[in-house]
């Protein structure tokens, strides 16, 4: 078995021109957007959450390593410029891209012993570079706090790596190695927890290289559902519940009303044909397909026969691939690539997701298994067209990850591109695409567009308080004076304690002359300890003692 796992040295070294390779094309598409702005939940992470997580020790909080690393890098770099974050991103992107050009590699030559080692070579090189500059993985790199994404995924591929290693050589020091990165994985991304199910199946696919006793093993996958058990736990109140702050309001936009256990079965239907979606736009990226915010259809009922379609497809896809990985061989690699996302994704089946029904950052953590397909793909058919038509693929994924990447770093181009791509504007969620690309206008000082976007979020989602302030800003902005009265008058219906409003409200009374009606206004907003409205009011009260 020492012909699959040399010494550490011997193989870095043999392999330091593809290492070497794959850290320039991650460079190519990542090194020129270092400097990309923060985005969405990157900007109210850093706006608190980061400082906590620079100070405190591991708690068994759920996605603790990731962001502590993001806490300790704003320690030592502060968080004024982007840089050094996205940096770091992309070196944990790197760590992932070699690991699964080992793990290809060495599952390839595991699986089909007598097939050429050299085609093997450059078909997992191909597929490691194909993940590398891959289009959709852009939202888990170009994404700073979804580093928790690419973290669980880089222990999780280590915890392959480390199994087959042990297993391989009979050494159980690496079976250690394994258990640890599973913990770390799944403290990173919780949705890492089926990663020992894809395991299992990639260990009885190659179940005769094992050198361990049953007991040995016994104990090993023990531990990984030790591990299971307690970051289900830990995620008591997410899994199997609708834990999105928004699906309450989404729910009621639809029309749907049920009980937990049917909105439970609702998103499984969803969530069972939206797998398939995943697997196309890794299969083909297209570019106008993506965008940071996609919305999707909730299956509304029972009836619906698109919510049956996908679970039969789901089903159907599990059981072909399934009966190939029996099969063994070729056919069984093929089976293993084809249920790595499958017995991955049921994690997606663990919460009712209704406000984020469909988020490409999360599939990074399935898809690594589907890159096995590229050396399969090069013994199927070794001649060298199919090589320069994978080595194109790659040049060309090249410049779709760079407008991916172009797109994130600007915040109006990445809400205005999710908008273009509504199909509905009545989906689900719809309206959060129109608040944010209208914040981004307001942030360009554009009041008119900004305005339209807020009317038509308003117009979704009515019941939504912030929506109707923001509103009552851009109108005021455009010296609408009283529609923006309107709009924070409904707004304080809503919340009668956002002491924003009370603070808008004042200034524009103010504007408008009515003096008292703004001091009033001023009073409510300071008891609501907005502490501009206080100094406006302590002002007042000075120059109010000054007059003779």
């Amino acid at each position: 078995m020492n012909k699959y796992i040399g010494g550490a040295s011997a193989f870095l070294q043999g392999q330091r021109n593809q290492f070497w390779l794959l850290a320039l094309v991650i460079g190519l598409v990542y090194l020129p957007f270092l400097g990309s702005e923060f985005f969405f939940d990157d900007i109210m992470f850093f706006g608190g959450a980061a400082k906590y997580y620079a100070t405190s020790w591991f708690k068994f909080d759920l996605r603790w390593f990731p962001y502590a690393s993001l806490g300790w890098s704003v320690r030592i770099f502060s968080d004024v410029v982007p840089h050094f974050f996205h940096l770091g991103n992309a070196l944990v992107h790197f760590g992932n891209v070699v690991l699964l050009f080992v793990l290809i590699r060495r599952i390839t030559e595991a699986a089909l012993p007598d097939a050429p080692r050299a085609v093997i070579a450059r078909g997992a090189l191909l597929a490691a570079l194909i993940f590398a500059a891959h289009p959709v993985a852009v939202y888990a790199v170009g994404y700073v706090v979804q580093r928790s994404i690419l973290m669980a995924t880089f222990f999780g591929l280590l915890m392959y790596w480390a199994y087959l290693r042990g297993t391989f050589s009979g050494e159980k020091r690496w079976l250690l190695l394994s258990i640890v990165s599973y913990f770390i994985a799944c403290f990173s991304k919780e949705h890492s927890a089926l990663l020992p199910v894809a395991l299992a199946a990639l260990a009885m696919l190659l179940n005769e290289h094992n050198r361990l006793e049953k007991k040995t093993l016994w104990l090993v996958w023990l531990s990984y559902l030790g591990i299971f058990v307690l970051v289900v736990l830990r995620a008591k109140g997410i899994f199997g519940s609708p834990y999105e702050a928004m699906a309450a309001q989404l729910f009621e936009q639809q029309g749907i009303v049920a009980g937990t256990p049917m909105l439970y079965l609702l998103s499984v239907m969803t969530q069972a044909g939206l797998f398939f979606k995943y697997l196309f736009l890794w299969l083909l990226p297209n570019p106008d397909w993506m965008s940071v915010d996609m919305r999707e259809q909730f299956i509304p009922g029972l009836t619906a026969w698109l919510g049956w379609l996908g679970v039969a497809g789901y089903i159907t896809y599990g059981a072909v691939a399934f009966r190939w990985l029996l099969r063994g061989g070729s056919k069984g690699l093929v089976g293993f690539a084809l249920l790595y996302p499958w017995l991955l994704f049921p994690i997606e089946f663990s919460s009712i997701r209704v406000q984020e029904p469909f988020v490409l950052y999360r599939s990074y953590l399935w898809m690594p298994g589907v890159m096995l397909l590229v050396p399969l793909a090069l013994l199927r058919f070794p001649q060298r067209r199919t090589h320069l038509a994978m080595v194109v693929m790659v040049l060309l994924l090249i410049p779709l990850s760079w407008g991916r990447l172009w797109v994130f770093a600007d915040n109006y181009r990445m809400w205005d591109e999710a908008a273009r791509l509504l199909e509905n504007e009545r989906v689900a969620g719809a309206d959060r695409i129109y608040f944010n690309r209208g914040q981004a206008e307001m942030a360009r000082q554009k009041w008119q567009p900004a305005a339209l976007d807020f009317e038509r979020s308003a117009a979704i989602s009515p019941q939504l308080e912030p929506i109707h302030y923001i509103l009552g800003v851009a109108y005021a902005n455009l010296g609408r004076y009283e529609d923006a009265l309107v709009q924070f008058d409904l707004a304080l219906k809503i919340d009668a304690r956002d002491d924003r409003v009370y603070y808008a409200k004042g200034m524009i009374l103010r504007a408008l002359g009515r003096g008292e009606e703004a001091k009033q206004q001023m009073k409510t907003s300071c008891e609501l300890e907005n502490a501009v409205a206080c100094l406006i009011l302590t002002g007042e009260f000075r120059r109010a003692k000054t007059k003779p």
